[in-house]
Order: structure tokens, then sequence, then C-alpha cells
């Protein structure tokens, strides 16, 4: 991913790999993670977590990216606490995805 330093940009990403493998790594590369900039460095410690046939699957595999130039991430929602996704895993009766929502507050910060 290339960004001009003129733009502003959001995206939200399905990676399919976590934090510190070749796809995640590249892509925050030019952009920033806004979970891990709310979070002082760290990511959540899931986004998706399901029952396959092969067994249980939790990973942090997704994002919301930005181009920090014009951009000022003032929070993130957090992820819920593990002992409120039961039992079935995700998607469930509250969440009918396998992932959980993102949801991060920007401010537009003006150039001076």
């Amino acid at each position: 991913a290339v960004v001009s330093t003129q733009s502003t940009g959001v995206m939200g990403v399905d990676v399919c790999e976590e934090p510190g493998q070749i796809g995640y790594d590249t892509l925050t590369s030019e952009l920033r993670d806004s979970y891990k900039f709310a979070l002082e460095g760290k990511s959540p410690g899931f986004t998706t977590w399901r029952m396959r046939p092969v067994g249980e699957e939790k990973y942090t595999n997704d994002c919301i990216l930005y181009s920090d130039q014009q951009l000022r991430v003032l929070q993130a929602l957090d992820v819920p606490a593990e002992k409120l996704i039961g039992g079935a895993k995700l998607p469930n009766n509250y969440c009918g995805s396998d992932h959980i929502p993102l949801i991060t507050d920007f401010q537009r910060v003006l150039a001076e």
C-alpha cells in the first residue's frame, strides 16, 4: 500500500494475518492501526473467535488502518470480555458475525 502524505484515508481490514506476520506488517508500514494506537502499542486480545470442525480458532486479524497525516485517534471501542462471548463463540445471539465490530473515533487535524 502506498499512501500520499497529502491524503487522508481510513479502512477496515480483515488482514487474515495477525500482527507480526508479513501481510499485516506490510500494511502497517505505510498505515497505522488505530487499535494499536488507542491501546498504547498493544493489539486487542481477539477480533475473531469461532469453533470449526478442527477446533477453536481465536485470532486478532481485523484492524482499522488510517493515514496519520490529518487524523488523530480519540478512542477505540474495547473488545468484549472473553466471558461474554460464551461457549459457542462467534457468531452468537449478540454478534451475527464471527468477527467482532471494531469502532474508532477520529478527529481531523487541520493543517496549519
